[in-house]
């Protein structure tokens, strides 16, 4: 498979997955607004987790709700909000268009123009809830067809590289977001922890192994440790190291492959820290710190051994 090819998979599965990711951790915010009085600070919160404050604060005054949802959501200036995500997979899935089934792009496409229809004030007016819920339902369309469709091939591990490399990160990431709002109001503490379970789409999960029991402790147990959980980061880069041994397998060269397995399995196991955290350690945001500075370095070193060659399919 071409380095151009390659590189321009595993975006795929990166920018669709970062585009859920940041629709899920809005949404979590959102309803955590409308149980505190957090105000400004919940904003500028959504803007540390999933952008750069200093680049929001050049372009807008205030941290006010449209200012923040415009950022986060439509902005096509911000190379993080949801548009651009989905404009970035779109264009690197129109390079190869011919090497995909076409249902991906008729999905991609469609939801790239439902995007730009939209307008921040609508979005307000309407409901931000409503709109959360269908980018979701587009990504989870475009999820299906590729699940139902594609070659399980050098393609399709490519892509589902990317896709369960970006879940891990951003799984971590929300759940530190969330740890830093415990810290500043742990009187909340329980509502917290239940909207970065309900973010993830793990509720009911979360009922069945912990009968409602929020601490700190369980809610790690799912979104970081379990390794049957879909979105948590265990399962992520379970997935991970589980798509690359494929890739491995695949390719005439595997020296880059086995340094790169090496390192997610020495991610996984790096996850034991977290074991039996109760919420009082001090390091507890550390070890997730730790752990997303080490997911974002497995990007790079993906990016430098199987992309070098030739690059600008990705951000």
């Amino acid at each position: 498979m071409m380095n151009r090819i390659a590189e321009s998979l595993f975006w795929i599965g990166r920018y669709t997955e970062r585009a859920e990711n940041h629709a899920r951790l809005i949404d979590a915010f959102y309803h955590i607004r409308e149980e505190t009085s957090s105000g400004e600070r919940l904003w500028i919160r959504i803007v540390q987790a999933l952008g750069d404050p200093a680049v929001f604060e050049t372009v807008y005054r205030t941290y006010g709700e449209r200012e923040v949802l415009h950022y986060m959501i439509l902005d096509p200036n911000h190379m993080n909000s949801i548009q651009s995500c989905v404009h970035q997979a779109r264009s690197n899935l129109k390079a190869i268009r011919d090497r995909l089934p076409e249902e991906l792009w008729d999905i991609l496409n469609g939801f790239a123009l439902w995007l730009k229809s939209n307008e921040t004030d609508e979005l307000l007016l309407d409901s931000p809830f409503l709109f959360l819920k269908r980018v979701k339902e587009w990504l989870g369309a475009f999820y299906g067809a590729a699940h139902h469709t594609m070659m399980r091939d050098r393609h399709w591990h490519m892509m589902e590289s990317g896709r369960f490399l970006e879940r891990a990160e951003n799984t971590a990431r929300l759940f530190d977001s969330v740890y830093h709002s415990i810290l500043e109001d742990p009187k909340k503490t329980q509502f917290y922890l239940f909207s970065a379970v309900r973010a993830i789409g793990g509720a009911d999960v979360f009922r069945r192994l912990h009968m409602d029991l929020f601490s700190v402790e369980n809610v790690v147990s799912l979104l970081i440790l379990n390794e049957k959980f879909p979105r948590s980061v265990q399962f992520g880069l379970g997935e991970l190291e589980g798509q690359l041994r494929s890739l491995r397998n695949l390719e005439s060269s595997d020296a880059a492959y086995d340094k790169a397995i090496r390192l997610v399995v020495k991610a996984r196991a790096e996850l034991s820290w977290l074991e039996g955290t109760d919420g009082g350690e001090a390091s507890l945001h550390d070890n997730l710190v730790h752990c997303m500075t080490v997911i974002h370095g497995l990007g790079g070193l993906i990016g430098n051994a199987f992309f070098r060659e030739e690059q600008g399919a990705g951000a």
